[in-house]
């Protein structure tokens, strides 16, 4: 009996799972080998399709989650309350503020 081939998803996740199981893997390659696989599940997502050849489309997302987890896709994590605290922190004392002027004090109107 002959082979079945693998679906296109399958496919594609496999490339991504043996070349994020290498040492020396190309992080730009793996970037847009996730990216291309990711979409490909959004459109299929978008279009109602729950199940390919009997594997969830969702165990597929988690799969490519993983890997982009695991080898530092993500840009780093900050939370919106964080970003206003750091805005807050912010120094900027040394930066005059708008209204800074030097006021001119007529001597004679205060010492008499």
């Amino acid at each position: 009996m002959a082979k079945k081939d693998k679906n296109i998803i399958e496919q594609k996740w496999l490339t991504i799972k043996l070349k994020s199981k290498t040492d020396n893997y190309n992080l730009e390659e793996l970037d847009y080998l996730t990216c291309d696989l990711i979409a490909h599940l959004s459109l299929i997502t978008e279009n109602g399709i729950k199940e390919v050849d009997g594997v969830s489309i969702d165990t597929y997302k988690d799969r490519v989650w993983w890997v982009v987890e695991k080898i530092g896709l993500l840009p780093e994590y900050r939370d919106e309350d964080e970003k206003e605290i750091i805005e807050w922190i912010k120094d900027d004392w040394d930066k005059p503020d708008e209204f800074d002027c030097e006021l001119e004090i007529d001597d004679n109107k205060f010492y008499k």
